[in-house]
């Protein structure tokens, strides 16, 4: 990227907080009324610390892991649906429109809330959707809470010549995120708070919360059972789960009126709809203007879907609180079911941070994995249900190295890099000396060796049960550039982190 005539410095902070443009991304009746393309296309909207919210474009949920409020219990992981979707009716001029879809074990779609479909569009990150209720127009949004287990889903009169009545079904679940639910007898303890109702699954469950400052609401407990999910039926999984009716809430409208669910985990959550979505415009105004500090010029002449890569980039990067780091930072591997894991974080880094002008989370991304090495190795994964991270791959470590030197490349910070020096010069030494699973470096031609029957060290990890599908035990060609890559100096392979020393010898920082 050329580097701006206009220094970063003396550019107006109104200049950075731009409006964001339009994004392009939008679906018309010929994608929304029918229920096969529809429910292909997926939305995601993400909290910032692994939570998440996803869905289709037709309403219907296709797979185990959608669902309006999918809670990272214990962030990054311990995903849990929590609440799965709401089931809306509307009341216009005396008709009845659904604009709700569900698919059916027995194969009945029922209601078909698609064909009412106007409109999907993303803004910035949050899913629009726009409802043709004859003359009237009803406009549904969704969008997380950066930072916290809460998703709000507003609806809005956009146009008519008379008030909307909504009625919305909320239906719950509790559940690893993985998993899919078979009721039985399953009694959830559902009580009614000020604004709303509280949900407490099972004793020593998190409890969860259904709000509105708006709505009328009525507590229930009414199981949906045998709901369809296609695409788990399509992956060989269980494809049919039951959710939990547990409140109405009902409202009337008046054009220009809005009404907001609010489903989280936190008894104290914002309830103002206006409010909560200024936060999180403003946001990603933030990023974007993180962006363009980089290169104002380059920015604005930017097509758009640049912008929406901005943002998305934004969605894969979440916190890891570490006892001494309590704003450590991680990244997702991918949505919907990956979690934070080694190889993938230092390979995604310099792109999701480095090059959206966000160096100050790639230093606490580099620093809380720092932290985390053991036996010179960084680990692979962190479970889902939390607990000691697995370290069964030979190459996260020698991704961090790179990520060290685009970081420094980028930022010539010193300081981090002298933080960060033992570290890595512990791990060379330990592929020196032998670590797990056999990686060491063969004495005879300085190349590292890795790996023994029955594990997968390599990005070629694919195993089904105890079969390894594409054995790579000896000295892969890949990690081995990446070993040179974390041991040269001008060209010249060292036994010691002598790039690294060099710097920080010249700068003076450190003997």
């Amino acid at each position: 990227m050329a580097t701006s005539q206009k220094s970063p410095l003396s550019m107006k902070e109104s200049e950075l907080a731009a409006p964001l443009r339009k994004a392009k991304l939008e679906f018309g009746r010929e994608i929304c009324s029918s229920l096969d393309v529809a429910e292909q296309r997926e939305w995601l909207v993400t909290n910032g610390i692994g939570g998440f919210a996803s869905g289709t474009v037709s309403g219907n949920l296709t797979r185990r892991y959608h669902g309006l409020l999918v809670a990272a219990l214990n962030p990054p992981v311990g995903r849990t649906q929590l609440v799965a979707k709401l089931d809306e009716t509307a009341h216009y001029d005396g008709i009845e429109y659904t604009l709700a879809a569900n698919r059916w074990l027995s194969g009945a779609v029922e209601p078909k809330g698609y064909l009412n479909i106007e409109s999907f569009r993303l803004e910035g990150t949050t899913p629009v959707w726009q409802f043709a209720l004859g003359e009237a127009l009803v406009e549904k949004r969704i969008w997380m809470r950066h930072g916290e287990n809460t998703a709000y889903v507003q609806y809005t009169l956009v146009r008519g010549g008379q008030p909307v009545e909504l009625e919305l079904k909320a239906l719950v679940n509790y559940r690893d995120f993985h998993s899919s639910t078979h009721a039985g007898d399953w009694q959830m303890k559902v009580e009614s708070i000020e604004q709303g109702v509280q949900i407490n699954a099972f004793d020593g469950a998190t409890p969860f919360y259904l709000l509105s400052a708006e709505a009328e609401f009525e507590a229930r407990h009414e199981w949906h059972r045998d709901c369809f999910l296609p695409l788990a039926r399509y992956r060989g999984l269980d494809d049919h789960e039951d959710h939990l009716l547990a409140a109405i809430f009902s409202t009337e409208l008046n054009v220009n009126q809005s009404v907001t669910l609010v489903l989280t985990t936190n008894a104290d959550a914002q309830l103002d709809g206006r409010s909560a979505w200024a936060e999180k415009a403003e946001h990603e105004k933030r990023l974007f203007a993180k962006w363009a500090s980089l290169d104002a010029q380059g920015a604005s002449a930017a097509p758009d879907w640049i912008q929406q890569l901005i943002l998305a980039a934004d969605q894969f990067i979440v916190q890891r609180s570490l006892p001494n780091e309590p704003d450590g930072r991680s990244i997702i591997a991918g949505y919907h079911w990956f979690g934070d894991w080694g190889r993938d974080t230092m390979i995604a880094l310099p792109g999701l941070t480095l090059t959206t002008g966000r160096a100050d989370i790639a230093r606490k991304i580099l620093l809380a994995f720092a932290r985390y090495v053991d036996g010179g190795m960084l680990p692979n994964d962190f479970p889902d249900a939390g607990g000691r991270p697995e370290y069964n791959t030979v190459d996260a470590a020698l991704w961090f190295f790179e990520a060290v030197r685009q970081y420094f490349a980028a930022t010539k910070d010193t300081a981090t890099l002298v933080k960060l020096f033992p570290v890595l010069e512990e791990m060379i030494n330990a592929h020196l000396k032998g670590t797990r699973f056999q990686i060491h470096v063969d004495e005879a031609d300085g190349l590292l060796y890795a790996g023994e029957p029955g594990v997968q060290l390599t990005w070629m990890d694919a195993k089904v049960g105890n079969w390894v599908i594409t054995p790579r035990i000896g000295k892969p060609v890949e990690i081995n550039a990446l070993w040179y890559n974390s041991t040269r100096d001008h060209g010249r392979p060292r036994t010691r982190c002598g790039q690294v020393r060099r710097v920080i010898c010249e700068d003076g920082s450190d003997g």
